[in-house]
């Protein structure tokens, strides 16, 4: 047997439900992989030790810089689900509307280098929104109490906000500039486990591949997981949860997990344009671990 760590981007919801099909079902073991999986609320992408690492392309990009050998190797969805998300009440509909109101930010500077582009091409002022440094946990009380709004995946933090009885609104941001439908959620190895256990991590890459094409043909299956989901969540927000994301885990051939250049290199480069990517690199990314389809 093979030991692998994987380290979620955030505790496990149904982002991740290809990975807890696959230990759940024991598709990996089957395999010959011994894997251990762990999620927390964090803000930034650490390996705590881990073979894999999930996270946003732009964390990946900044361990790189920072000297952490992490390579992506697979997106969890095939179009960023995330955006801006605040209680209907807010007004809220668009980039501009945050001029005046409370956004929560983390601490990186990307971030407003992000937020600030969609603000101010949109007509609004970014030096006008009022931040609020934070990394959100509870969505509905922050959301309730300490901010009108915040960037989130919309998979789970726009059902938490309504299992709680909100009404919402939201836009996506890949929808405002595709410059951040960029690959996240997405998945980096480090350089040891490609380099010392090439064969194993193409295992552990067919197993999600299964988990998530099960995933995506039936949603329902997220209720075989519940168990490693917050206690809270009822069964028809998992499957609303998972019925939204099926329709982008796979790309066009059906497959998933393949990182899509153009997305890939769309952001990289605009990284470098705002100045906070030192250098492209030839091995950001790969899909050379996927077999031919």
């Amino acid at each position: 047997m093979t030991d692998l760590k994987v380290v979620l981007d955030w505790f496990p919801n149904t982002n991740h439900t290809g990975f807890l099909l696959a230990q759940k079902r024991g598709w990996f073991e089957e395999a010959g992989l011994n894997v251990s999986i762990e999620g927390d609320v964090h803000g930034v992408m650490e390996t705590h030790g881990a073979d894999f690492v999930c996270g946003p392309q732009i964390s990946m990009l900044e361990n790189r810089m920072n000297g952490v050998d992490l390579i992506g190797v697979a997106v969890m969805t095939q179009k960023c689900d995330s955006g801006i998300v605040s209680l209907k009440e807010s007004g809220i509909t668009r980039p501009k509307d945050l001029v005046g109101k409370r956004l929560t930010h983390w601490e990186p500077a990307w971030y407003h280098a992000a937020i600030g582009r969609l603000v101010n091409e949109d007509g609004g002022d970014y030096s006008k929104v009022d931040l609020v440094p934070m990394d959100v946990g509870d969505i509905v009380t922050v959301l309730e109490t300490v901010a009108d709004a915040t960037w989130v995946y919309e998979n789970w933090e726009n059902e938490v906000l309504r299992e709680a009885g909100h009404e919402i609104n939201y836009f996506n941001l890949g929808d405002v500039d595709p410059v951040f439908d960029f690959p996240a959620p997405a998945i980096a190895a480090t350089r040891d486990i490609l380099t010392r256990e090439p064969e194993a991590v193409r295992v552990f890459l067919r197993c999600l591949d299964r988990g998530y094409r099960e995933a995506a043909a039936h949603p329902e299956v997220v209720l075989e997981v519940k168990e490693y989901m917050p206690e809270e969540c009822s069964d028809e927000m998992l499957i609303r949860s998972q019925q939204h994301l099926a329709p982008i885990f796979l790309d066009e051939q059906g497959r998933w997990g393949r990182i899509e250049p153009l997305r890939w290199n769309r952001m990289s480069d605009w990284l470098i344009e705002v100045g906070w990517y030192d250098k492209r690199r030839d091995d950001e990314f790969t899909n050379e671990y996927w077999e031919a389809e």
